[in-house]
């Protein structure tokens, strides 16, 4: 038979079995080993990044300059952490290496979650062609500032003792997360971690982790669970890096017909209202206890003429 008789797939191989898709669609976390070429690329973007994160506070500051409040270049939380976030390259002299290297481990890390995606999207009964235009722009990491989405890379250095985040879900798709340190915890909503009882917190240590975010849960109509985690003080401090699958907005008209509801949305809007409906747990304390405040007075106004 002639082997070009055969059409290729029509989406990548499977990486999760049937008990992994359940777990992670039920808790919105699952511990995940990653392929060889991801575990290559964060060894080389760890030892860039502690490279990094050992310069003075201006010289961070010149390399990557603080851009759309937390969302782009480097950050300083008093007491707490800092972080690099990319979401696109940087072609300086100064910056080339430790770019290079994000810029790798984002295309693996995006194949990655991609494939999880697709994984969860066939056990849904979801066409996978639909991920094509919310993902536009996402599976690599953008040449410049104007071609960005609203996914990106985050690489974390929290400080000895002190160094947390309150607990959340995430805003995106998945996100991938992993630490060089315990710190990171999930809940176990279900008592799918075999040694707790159900409705407690498990520490991932070193291990990588798949979350799911809240955009995802949505699109689902609830059937994947965004996953709550924290990030807790380590004695030692911790580094970790963190790649968040956001949905592209370059095509604002969604039809969810393939999701199984037969309407149009506008998904700008829908993504303004997922991420106003949280408070950033990476910003600096008077700004995120203002966003708390916010939302707490948001959502008494609501309750009061529900």
């Amino acid at each position: 038979m002639n082997p070009q008789s055969f059409n290729p797939p029509h989406h990548p191989p499977p990486i999760l079995d049937r008990n992994q898709v359940l777990h992670l669609a039920q808790t919105g976390s699952l511990p995940l080993k990653p392929p060889s070429n991801l575990q290559d690329g964060l060894h080389d973007l760890l030892q860039r990044s502690q490279e990094f994160f050992k310069q003075s506070t201006s010289s961070k500051e010149t390399q990557f300059p603080t851009a759309q409040g937390t969302e782009l270049g480097y950050y300083h939380v008093e007491n707490e952490k800092e972080y690099l976030t990319f979401r696109h390259q940087y072609n300086g002299d100064s910056t080339n290496a430790l770019s290079t290297a994000a810029s790798s481990f984002w295309n693996n890390a995006a194949s990655f979650l991609y494939r999880i995606l697709c994984d969860l999207s066939t056990a849904l009964d979801i066409p996978l062609p639909v991920w094509d235009p919310l993902l536009d722009g996402c599976l690599c990491m953008p040449h410049s500032t104007f071609e960005t989405t609203p996914t990106l890379l985050r690489l974390f250095d929290y400080f000895p003792g002190v160094g947390a985040a309150e607990k959340h879900t995430d805003t995106g798709f998945l996100t991938l997360c992993i630490g060089t340190a315990p710190g990171l915890q999930v809940w176990n909503p279900s008592g799918f971690a075999p040694t707790l009882s159900s409705g407690a917190w498990f520490d991932v240590g070193t291990q990588p982790i798949v979350l799911v975010g809240k955009t995802l849960q949505w699109l689902s109509a609830g059937r994947v669970k965004a996953g709550l985690h924290r990030v807790v003080p380590n004695v030692g401090g911790r580094q970790s890096v963190v790649f968040a699958l956001r949905p592209s907005l370059r095509h604002p008209t969604l039809n969810l017909e393939p999701f199984g509801e037969p309407s149009v949305v506008d998904l700008v809007a829908v993504w303004d209202g997922i991420r106003g409906s949280v408070f950033n747990v990476n910003a600096q304390t008077k700004i995120k206890d203002e966003q708390k405040r916010k939302l707490e007075a948001k959502q008494g106004n609501e309750q009061g003429f529900g």
